[in-house]
């Protein structure tokens, strides 16, 4: 993965931004002698630092930092890399990030390799856990660890940028980085950033399946976090699946389709992972910037990337609250040129010729895998022994030489298991001259990697749960030269679709890994040459290059997306207040659910809170503000929620009814119309009803609404949908009614009612009006934003205004003329509350019901008094 980073330094400059490591004591032994508390990894024989060898960030002096910032100008990596590059690149910029030593440990040896890790997998923490388990003990480290990232991503970004996020460590950087950019929009530092900024997240292990992903704690938190970017892409469509699956099942957002098309110039940041490998070239030109955490052998990261393209990308969306995070897949490969040149190592060929020598007349079954639970080498040995039983013919003519490499974290527990498997297997099978297993727990040199798998007959990589995995990629480019040996694969592996000549099994079934094991070794020469031909292409020509270079393609083109076409700026509150402080009289219109307040998944429960409370009264004690609640709730419901407001005005059922200041009594606007329909469509609605768990029908005395908020999210989209084609071709052609579709409910009312002919109305009967603020936040309320367009292309200041059909109707004895309006148009205020790219009429925009009240709080002279969650989502 790093490698396909630094690919796009050709065309790109990069700045990669790291977390320091562990700072060690200068007093620390550098040759491996252990510390009297025993630091030594009985594993790998090297030190592992003990935690008073470290020097907490703290107290390291701003001329030390000064030093290291000098020193990282002339870093060279492990591949002899050096910054700046070659004259054919990009200059690369190294940038330390300092954080302490509790939060950096904790956010990754702890909640990401102790919670996320195993859950990503398949296990839950206290499958792997040595301990008790708790799998929110450290999630306040992720939590600062990954602000830390975004406050420092937040303070390099310039307008335009794209953000290249990289896996599981990092998921709560998006959404972090989104609100820090929105805050300075808001507050007019960086505020040009605040709008353009776009996000894009890979996530290079396995997602599970919503009803694993759901154990977790911090279940809502983690996608939430994601959902902050523009595009999450993942290794295979199966792990697009389960997190769309996740969102709608656990989180209860909405899927969409999306598209995005690429254009113009921008540069970028993104986040890399621990241990990532590989290189590669490509772009679109213009620059990128890497931003990575280095720390106990891990990479973190973000980084920038400018450049343009044209085409037109379709993704599976996430809806949040306006803001649409497309869904896609994109497999990561290796660096398929740099691993053949590895190959020709001169080191390879004794060690193959000696291998050949010690092995000459038997076959060489080779696996290499991290001495890890998901890896399966349990699993793989207790399948070769079924193969040795299974094909007695086999017998002394095969061996197979397992090599683990060390894991992240020790398992005292599995690695007797293995030993004790292995030597379980060779006392049974083996004797004094024959071994048939041979285990090696080390880390291998490359030479003696490659002379491994060029040598071997057979490869078999069977992990039961496995994102990218570069050894079976290695061992294909390794075989080019030598045998061209086949390779079993197990089919839980995030490269195994895209590599579908090898021999796919399930590693659970130990009998299907030892037919495939047997099949492999008898394969004839001329089906191993076509097999391997398929995967060598497959694997050359999706390498860690080509990689880099689609997903920077992939980011560019949400820059012009169908979501981000038309940015809608943030409302300006100093402005807000300069006009409503000027104006004489003013009007107020606000939608209740997700305006006033949150959308909550029992409808009964979306209460006003305390301050949206205190706001409402503060307008409504002052004569000039005319204020008013257009909600599609009931009478009944507004009076008992907000009646107690006696110059508060009230329009109930999208403007069937309205409530004047002053007055008990509601003005029914369906008197005069056939509400006949309304028999007919509950009838539909049972239907519906009887055959959707979870879903209720509410009548109203104008409108008629089928809830399914509470079903199965996906059968009760369906059920909608089935619903909704059902009244348009069968009913909607007999009767004067519309068919909307809401946030989880399908309502069918009166074509004359609306929100719109309410504003309409009440706009007519108070032309005098100076300042209008109309906030709403679904599909409904642009009716309201449309019939506030009241100032053609051609007009400057002044608008005229027709009779409404809301008032031609119902105050038919007498002649209505057109009247003048005296707003002007910047004092129109059409606010939709959600992210700045929903597509609305409105002219402004705020994030959150909060924000909604906030300002109102604000152009009274009052602060919030209770928690204010200011989230950007």
């Amino acid at each position: 993965m790093t490698s396909g980073i630094r690919s796009l330094s050709v065309t790109h400059e990069q700045v990669i931004l790291g977390w320091t490591g562990d700072i060690l004591s200068p007093g620390a032994p550098p040759d491996g002698s252990s510390s009297p508390d025993g630091d030594i990894n009985p594993s790998t024989g090297e030190r592992v630092p003990s935690v008073r060898d470290r020097i907490p960030s703290s107290r390291i002096s701003q001329e030390d930092k000064d030093a290291l910032d000098v020193e990282l100008t002339q870093y060279t990596d492990k591949n002899g890399l050096t910054t700046p590059e070659p004259e054919t690149g990009k200059p690369i910029t190294y940038l330390p990030l300092w954080m302490e030593d509790n939060i950096a440990h904790g956010h990754h040896d702890d909640y990401c390799k102790q919670t996320l890790w195993p859950l990503f997998h398949y296990l839950l923490w206290q499958d792997v856990a040595t301990e008790h388990a708790s799998a929110d003990a450290h999630y306040e480290y992720y939590e600062q660890a990954n602000q830390a990232f975004a406050t420092r991503l937040a303070s390099v970004l310039q307008p335009g940028d794209l953000v290249w996020v990289h896996d599981y460590h990092l998921l709560l950087v998006p959404r972090m980085l989104r609100n820090s950019m929105h805050s300075g929009a808001v507050s007019g530092v960086g505020g040009e950033n605040g709008g353009d900024v776009v996000i894009g997240l890979f996530v290079h292990t396995p997602f599970p399946s919503s009803e694993v992903f759901r154990c977790l704690p911090s279940r809502k938190e983690i996608p939430d976090g994601m959902l902050g970017a523009n595009l999450i892409c993942f290794q295979t469509y199966s792990y697009t699946r389960n997190f769309t699956s996740t969102c709608v099942r656990v989180c209860g957002y909405e899927t969409t389709s999306r598209g995005a098309a690429s254009a113009s110039a921008s540069r970028g940041a993104s986040v890399v992972p621990r241990g990532a490998g590989g290189s590669g070239a490509g772009g679109t030109g213009g620059s990128k910037a890497t931003l990575s955490a280095n720390g106990t052998g891990s990479t973190r990261g973000t980084s920038l990337t400018r450049g343009s393209k044209s085409g037109v990308e379709k993704y599976v969306g996430i809806d949040v609250q306006g803001h649409v995070a497309a869904v896609t897949h994109c497999p990561v490969g290796v660096d398929a040129e740099r691993v053949a040149r590895d190959t020709l190592r001169a080191g390879i060929q004794p060690k193959l010729e000696a291998l050949r020598a010690l092995y000459a007349d038997k076959k060489i079954i080779v696996g290499r895998d991290k001495l890890d639970v998901v890896k399966g080498v349990l699993q793989k040995l207790r399948a070769f022994e079924k193969f040795l039983h299974d094909y007695p013919e086999w017998q002394r003519k095969v061996v197979l030489i397992q090599v683990t490499s060390p894991a992240l974290t020790d398992s005292p527990k599995l690695e007797r298991q293995v030993s004790e498997l292995v030597a379980h297997i060779n006392g049974e099978y083996g004797s004094l001259d024959f071994i048939p297993v041979h285990h090696y727990h080390q880390t291998l040199r490359k030479d003696e990697f490659y002379a491994l798998l060029s040598a071997a007959d057979l490869g078999v990589i069977t992990p039961l749960r496995d994102g990218m995995n570069t050894t079976s990629m290695e061992f294909v480019i390794a075989q080019e030269r030598t045998k061209r040996s086949p390779l079993v694969l197990s089919e839980f592996m995030g490269i195994s679709q895209h590599m579908a000549d090898a021999l796919q099994v399930n590693p659970w079934d130990l009998g299907d890994v030892a037919a495939a094991m047997n099949r492999g070794l008898v394969m004839s020469e001329q089906e191993k040459a076509s097999r391997h031909a398929a995967l060598h292409k497959v694997v050359t020509t999706h390498t860690s290059h080509t990689w880099a270079a689609v997903l920077a393609k992939m980011l560019l083109s949400q820059i012009n997306g169908q979501n981000t076409a038309r940015q809608t700026p943030y409302i300006p509150r100093d402005r807000l207040k300069e006009l409503y402080d000027n104006a004489g009289k003013r009007l107020f219109l606000f939608d209740y659910d997700g305006t006033l307040t949150p959308i909550v998944k029992m409808p009964s429960m979306a209460l006003p809170s305390l301050d949206a409370l205190a706001a409402l009264a503060k307008l409504t004690s002052d004569p000039n503000n005319i204020v008013y609640i257009v909600s599609g709730r009931d009478q009944a419901f507004l009076e008992e929620h907000l009646g107690h407001f006696p110059r508060l005005s009230m329009s109930a059922e999208h403007g069937g009814f309205i409530r004047s200041p002053d007055s008990a009594e509601w003005m029914n606007f369906t008197a005069s119309l056939d509400m006949g329909w309304m028999e007919e469509v509950a009838e539909i609605f049972r239907y519906y009803t009887e055959r959707t768990t979870g879903s209720h029908i509410e009548m109203k005395k104008s409108s008629i609404t089928w809830h399914y908020r509470s079903t199965d999210p996906e059968w009760g989209q369906f059920q909608c949908r089935q619903c909704q084609d059902l009244l348009e071709n069968n009913v909607v052609p007999k009767r004067p009614i519309e068919v909307l579709v809401g946030k989880k409910n399908l309502e069918v009312r009166p074509i004359a009612v609306n929100k719109g002919e309410i504003v309409k109305r009440i706009l007519y009967q108070n032309p005098g009006v100076e300042f209008i603020f109309c906030a709403g936040d679904d599909k409904t309320d642009e009716d309201m934003f449309r019939a506030l367009l009241l100032f053609p292309p051609s007009s400057i200041s002044k608008a005229t205004m027709e009779p409404p059909l809301s008032v031609t109707l119902v105050d038919n004895t007498k002649e209505h003329s057109d009247i003048e309006l005296a707003v002007a148009p910047e004092a129109v205020f059409t606010t939709a509350v959600g992210h700045s790219s929903k597509r609305t009429l409105a002219s402004w925009h705020v994030t959150t019901p909060e924000e909604v009240v906030e300002h109102m709080l604000y152009l009274v002279g009052e602060t919030p008094q209770g928690e204010e969650v200011r989230g950007y989502l």
